[in-house]
């Protein structure tokens, strides 16, 4: 069953099945292990923290070998905004699984 992850304002932008986290499409942008998110090239991105992937000062937070991308999954359908929203004061992290500069340090 997927999971979805939420931007800071409550949107879904794409869903977690397995350790993968895919876009809402089903393409696959990174890989989850424990809680730090990893881009196939092996790059820290961030943490998964409260189903949305942030930008959270962590200890061991370094990059890691690349990986294989596994293929694109079945969207679980586009979502729909969560109620509720609460700011934990960390900046939204997902869009570096698409874009990202590489390897981002921990603070």
């Amino acid at each position: 069953m997927a999971m979805y992850i939420y931007r800071p304002d409550g949107y879904p932008v794409g869903f977690r099945f397995s350790d993968c986290i895919h876009d809402l499409d089903g393409t696959p942008l990174g890989k989850v292990l424990g809680t730090h998110v990893y881009r196939f090239d092996g790059s820290y991105v961030g943490e998964l923290f409260k189903e949305s992937v942030v930008t959270k000062p962590v200890p061991n937070a370094r990059a890691i070998l690349p990986m294989a991308m596994p293929p694109a999954v079945p969207s679980p359908g586009p979502g729909s905004q969560r109620r509720g929203i609460v700011d934990y004061g960390y900046p939204d992290a997902f869009d570096l699984l698409r874009d990202g500069p590489g390897a981002i340090a921990a603070e």
